[in-house]
């Protein structure tokens, strides 16, 4: 076994990952809310935690997602930040800081985000998956378990991504935990709490 497996952030991170990752559509819920429109909800802060297991290893920490409209910045601190990793990105350009403030930006960055996480993170579109939604334009389509069961959800770029728990907030349908798989590699996040604009 792995030696990030057999860490208490290994173990986290495989109970983080144990939920499966069938998806639909995702729809409104029974409380009226609004599937989140990311035309709208450009302003909005995520706090909690991410799990992460990939080629055998795994790992977990703590994360903060600030998106200012085009803008991207998440902190990751735990393992999979190796003691702090800011990221900054508009989906095109990526910039990247550890926890002594070494930056890092362009190819470099990129490649030293991935070697770190172990896998290539679709960070353009993370952030819609981040509110519950496919990014525009390159949806794959839904997907379905062995045993039939589906969980609101789709596929994109590879990835398939499922919404275990989606709950209101300011009238906005929003994840409270979600996961998204491409292969071997398994991401698993829980947001414990959103900070979105006064409607």
């Amino acid at each position: 076994m792995s030696p990030h497996l057999r860490s208490p952030f290994g173990l986290l991170a495989v109970s983080l990952l144990v939920s499966g990752c069938a998806t639909t559509a995702v729809e409104p819920t029974a409380s009226g809310a609004r599937v989140a429109d990311p035309d709208v909800l450009t302003q909005w802060t995520a706090k909690g935690r991410i799990a992460l297991v990939t080629q055998g290893d795994g790992g977990s920490g703590s994360f903060v997602w600030q998106q200012r409209s085009e803008r991207t910045e998440l902190v990751m601190r735990g393992p999979l930040g190796a003691g702090g990793l800011r990221v900054i990105t508009d989906g095109e350009t990526l910039e990247l800081a550890d926890g002594a403030g070494q930056p890092l930006d362009g190819a470099a960055a990129r490649a030293e985000f991935e070697r770190r996480l172990g896998v290539a993170l679709p960070i353009a579109e993370l952030r819609y998956w981040m509110l519950g939604v496919p990014a525009p334009q390159t949806t794959g389509g839904p997907v379905e378990k062995p045993d039939g069961a589906t969980v609101p959800g789709f596929i994109q770029r590879g990835w398939s991504v499922s919404y275990d728990t989606l709950g209101a907030r300011s009238g906005w349908q929003l994840p409270a935990r979600l996961s998204a798989a491409n292969g071997a590699a398994r991401i698993r996040i829980v947001i414990d709490d959103w900070v979105l604009p006064t409607p």
